[in-house]
């Protein structure tokens, strides 16, 4: 299945009334993301989908690269679609990334089948039926390049009403998420590379113009000295070079 944004659904026929218990418990869960282990951000998508009228929840988190993206994701309720959802992604054949990269809006979009996707999906994958799908971006924190997406997906169009009529809180839901992954990626980098605060004193400087001389007579001590210790980050953190370093520190706001 391909979306197209071009479908894109206008304001729903919004019904007078709020689901406001589903709401208040939606916000409650959104706040406890702060503290939440993996399972406890399940259950929030789980959540997220059922009050919205939805029978599947996804959460992308992609880490824009030179050559490809980086992803991670999470999932509720309907795995089956979540994987193909990811497998659009993946293989650029929805431009749902493309929406959540220059728009913080909130769009409705509706699948329909193509022929690539077929292919993706294998033998009767057109027997399932199409999904409508909200997708609600989470703008990147300030210094960031990561895209955050949320896309609430559902069989029955008219019960994603619900969805519209609570998309303030989903949009601090995506919000929500991206800081948790985000949280989560920072923790993981500092954990896996070691870093300690002379390190991200020493790609802060560099950050701000400083070349090894200058950073050398600023810690008393010579320049191939700070190369050194340049080098030796950044095979820790994988990079090819100094800017590579601070550019990865700075999307997790290391420094």
């Amino acid at each position: 299945m391909n979306a197209s944004l071009d479908e894109a659904g206008g304001p729903a026929a919004l019904p007078q009334s709020s689901p406001e218990a589903a709401a208040f418990e939606l916000c409650e869960t959104t706040s406890a993301l702060v503290l939440a282990d993996e399972a406890g951000t399940i259950a929030a998508l789980e959540l997220a989908a059922r009050a919205g009228g939805a029978d599947a929840a996804l959460f992308v988190w992609v880490i824009p690269g030179e050559d490809q993206c980086w992803y991670r994701s999470i999932a509720a309720l309907d795995p089956e679609w979540s994987a193909s959802a990811l497998r659009q992604l993946h293989g650029g054949a929805s431009n749902w990334l493309a929406h959540a990269a220059r728009s913080s809006e909130p769009v409705l979009v509706r699948q329909a089948r193509c022929e690539e996707q077929e292919c993706l999906d294998g033998p009767g994958a057109d027997l399932r039926p199409p999904r409508a799908i909200w997708l609600i971006p989470a703008p990147a924190p300030p210094g960031c390049d990561v895209l955050g997406l949320l896309m609430i997906a559902g069989k029955d169009e008219q019960r994603l009403d619900a969805t519209g009529r609570m998309m303030p809180i989903y949009r601090a839901l995506a919000l929500g998420l991206t800081d948790w992954f985000h949280r989560r990626g920072r923790d993981e980098l500092v954990r896996r590379c070691h870093l300690t605060d002379r390190d991200l004193d020493l790609l802060r400087r560099e950050s701000l113009g400083e070349g090894s001389k200058r950073i050398a007579s600023a810690l008393n001590t010579e320049a191939k000295t700070i190369d050194c210790r340049f080098h030796r980050l950044n095979v820790r953190l994988g990079v090819a070079n100094r800017r590579d370093a601070v550019r990865l520190c700075r999307r997790y706001g290391l420094i």
